[in-house]
């Protein structure tokens, strides 16, 4: 049923206008950033890439926050989440079908994008790309999921325009940990700034999912690969994550009065 539930989600997000207009919105995106690369004659193939990566990156982060917010709260409304439980589909199964589905969907539109990225980089700068660039793509998928989970959590937690707005917060704030430190450590600004207090509250981040250590995109055009053997302890550290607060989302889910 899991499997069925997955599968169900990944056609359905396919299906809808929001789908197909992000899938399209982005590989136009894609195509102006061409455009602008090529208005550069130092290292157009990486502005090129650097642009691409950092638009997917935002806008499968936007969708996935979005989706997974408005998921529970979409299908309770139109009565569709009833149906599916009186058919027998536990609530937990519901939850992570739902979920893994969002996910998949997102993934397989960012890999329309990825591939659109690679021709043209191909055609255009005779760039075939790096073992890198597939590894900022795995880790990606992870920290996308650790991001999906998170929100499907808060949305069964808080109203659907909060949990929007916490979980972008949230996100934000973890793949912005070491530039929000530095800035505040900056002994230059002292004088005019009491940065006490967040450096306290950045320490919060230390009991928080490291999505900083997901991010390789700022590596593509310094170095061919990363090391498999912490990319892959990373990789575990993203599913762990994922796991836990599915199973948060879960435990919650499981004690709503629908």
């Amino acid at each position: 049923m899991n499997v069925r539930l997955v599968s169900l989600r990944f056609k359905l997000l396919l299906r809808q206008k929001i789908g197909w207009v992000s899938l399209l919105a982005g590989v136009a995106l894609i195509l102006m950033g061409y455009s602008t690369a090529n208005v550069s004659f130092v290292s157009p193939a990486k502005i090129f890439w650097d642009f691409s990566l950092g638009l997917s990156f935002a806008l499968v982060h936007i969708l996935g926050i979005y989706l997974a917010g408005q998921l529970f709260h979409d299908e309770k409304d139109r009565r569709t989440l009833h149906l599916v439980l009186v058919g027998g589909v536990s609530r937990v199964r519901w939850l992570i079908g739902n979920t893994l589905g969002i996910w998949l969907g997102l993934l397989a539109i960012d890999g329309v994008w990825f591939v659109t990225t690679w021709l043209v980089s191909w055609t255009s700068f005779s760039w075939l790309g790096s073992p890198l660039l597939i590894q900022v793509k795995i880790l990606q998928a992870l920290s996308l999921l650790v991001v999906i989970s998170f929100t499907a959590l808060f949305s069964l937690l808080l109203r659907p325009l909060l949990a929007l707005f916490l979980s972008a917060s949230l996100a934000i704030f973890l793949y912005s940990v070491s530039s929000i430190e530095r800035i505040f450590s900056d002994t230059s600004s002292a004088p005019l700034v009491d940065a006490s207090w967040a450096l306290s509250v950045l320490k919060v981040a230390k009991f928080l999912p490291p999505l900083e250590w997901f991010d390789l995109k700022m590596f593509v055009g310094y170095e061919s690969s990363v090391a498999w053997g912490p990319m892959f302890l990373t990789s575990i550290l993203g599913i762990a994550w994922s796991a836990l607060l599915l199973g948060l989302a879960s435990w919650r889910f499981s004690r709503l009065d629908l």
